[in-house]
Order: C-alpha cells, then structure tokens, then sequence
C-alpha cells in the first residue's frame, strides 16, 4: 500500500501540482487511514478493503474526538485516493462512492484590518534583501488575493508591469490574470533590483538569500513572525491575506461575481463566506451607530 501512496502523492505534487501543504495533508491522512486498517482491522493490501472498513475508520476518529472538519479532510482524502486508483486500473471499483461525507458549519476566516496589514507593513526593515522581499510579498498578498502556492510559482515572466497584471496557475491547473497596485509594483521592482545586484536569475520572482525559490514553510513562517512582532494575536497565514482582501472589497460593495474571478473560485459558494464576513460587519456598525440599539446596550 505503501508504493501506491507513494505514487498517489507524486501524481498531486508533480502533475495535478497541489501545493505542499495539501500534498502533506494528503500523506498524514493516508498514513493514519493505513496505520489503522493493520492495527485495528488486520487488513495490509488494497484489494481487502471494503467501505464498511472505512466507516469503522470514520467512527474510531468520532471517538477519539477528531473535529468534523478534519474528518471531512480524511474522508475527502480516501476519496481522492481511490479516485486515483481506479484511473490507474489498480482496483476494480471504487467502494467510496456511497461514503457520505459529515456537515459541518463553515468557520469564518480570519481577516486582519487594514490598521493591522499597514502595521506589518511599515515593522519591516527594508534596509536588508530579506526585509525588501518580506514588504514585496505583504505588498503582492494583499493587493492581489494571491494563494500561498502561486506567489511562489511566479516566475520574473509571468508579470506585466505595464498593466500590473501575473498571469498565475491555480487550483486544478487553472490559469488566472490577477492584478497588483502601484504600491506593490514599486516593492517588485526594487526587489529585482537587488536580486540583479546579488547576481540571482530571473526566473522565480520570491527567491531567499541564497537566490532559491522560498519554500512553503518559510513564507509562513515569515508571515507569522511579523504579525507576532507588531502585537497581533490572530493567527496569521499568507491565507489570511487573501482572506482580507476579499472581505475588504466585500465591504467596499465588490460584487461578489467579480470577488470569485479575482480569487479563482470555481463555485460561487466558496467565495460566499465572505458575504458572512460582511454581515459581521454591518451588525457590528449597526450596534455602534444606530440610535435604538445604542440606547438599548
């Protein structure tokens, strides 16, 4: 079984090109489906497993108090597994087809206030190459609803500085034009600028010190000690950028047809959580401006 995970998570990371993240949520997953199936139901090769084996997987998480949402990820994530093995011809049917996957109410997303984004803007020190490359990646973050995963796919050539616009891959191999403003054309240009100087190529844009495409972690990594440094207590992920540049349109009247272009989503009702976000919003200035309710509290 082992070989065909294998195989399973070099097909994600190598030709449907998930991003690390997902691909190591991937191997996690199917490493505890597998450490179950011979623990508990002595079951070692494909062909012996049946869906009532991944129902009892699915009742063992219940009791040891998995969330719904990481129940929902591992369930998708067999799912997607037996998917592959069936393309590959490596079973002869797909017994996930009638698993029913559990409901779950949706978490908002965190989203930083533009108080906060200018604080980790302006705590960088860009007098260094990591400091100039930091503003850049806040600067392209925010401004452009990027994912983690396509800022650091950029290459110098995917960018028109003319118009401001990248052309990214995103999820499921889709192409994209997304847009950057002024503020984040400055910041990239100078960075290129200092790359030349350090003798690195044009190829990725987000590079470290030594001139290596920056890796998955360390952009986390980085996001989440500056949002330490300047006092924020809110978990923050490259994510959550994206996250507050959609609910800041939202809240600017955005219509939400041009919100799921600009981040890419296929359905309509991904992108609809932020219209949640919004709500939040007006409930929050209608408690602090109107008349009745001010009297009330």
């Amino acid at each position: 079984m082992k070989n065909r995970v294998q195989e399973f998570l070099h097909y994600h990371e190598n030709i449907k090109q998930k991003s690390p993240h997902t691909v190591k949520a991937y191997d996690v997953d199917l490493r505890q489906f597998i450490a179950y199936l011979r623990k508990h139901e002595e079951v070692e090769t494909l062909e012996k497993i049946e869906e009532h084996h991944i129902k009892s997987f699915i009742a063992y998480l219940y009791h040891e108090n998995v969330t719904k949402r990481s129940i929902n990820r591992k369930i998708s994530t067999i799912k997607s597994f037996f998917h592959y093995l069936m393309s590959q011809k490596q079973v002869e049917k797909d017994i996930t087809l009638t698993l029913v996957v559990p409901k779950f109410s949706k978490k908002l997303p965190t989203v930083l206030t533009r108080e906060e984004i200018d604080k980790m803007r302006e705590s960088i020190d860009v007098k260094e190459f990591s400091g100039i490359r930091n503003r850049m990646i806040i600067e392209l973050l925010y401004s452009s609803g990027l994912r983690a995963s396509e800022l650091l796919s950029i290459c110098e050539g995917d960018i028109q500085f003319s118009s401001r616009e990248i052309r990214v891959m995103g999820k499921g191999e889709k192409q994209r034009d997304v847009f950057f403003s002024n503020t984040a054309y400055e910041w990239i240009t100078y960075f290129i600028t200092q790359k030349r100087l350090k003798g690195f190529g044009e190829k990725h844009l987000v590079v470290n010190q030594n001139g290596e495409p920056l890796s998955d972690r360390s952009l986390r990594r980085i996001i989440e000690d500056i949002s330490k440094s300047v006092g924020i207590s809110k978990h923050v992920s490259p994510h959550t950028f994206r996250h507050s540049f959609a609910t800041h349109l939202m809240n600017r009247g955005v219509d939400l047809r041009y919100i799921q272009a600009l981040l890419g989503h296929e359905h309509i009702t991904t992108t609809e959580v932020y219209t949640h976000v919004s709500r939040e919003k007006l409930k929050e200035e209608l408690e602090k401006h109107h008349p009745f309710i001010e009297k009330e509290r």
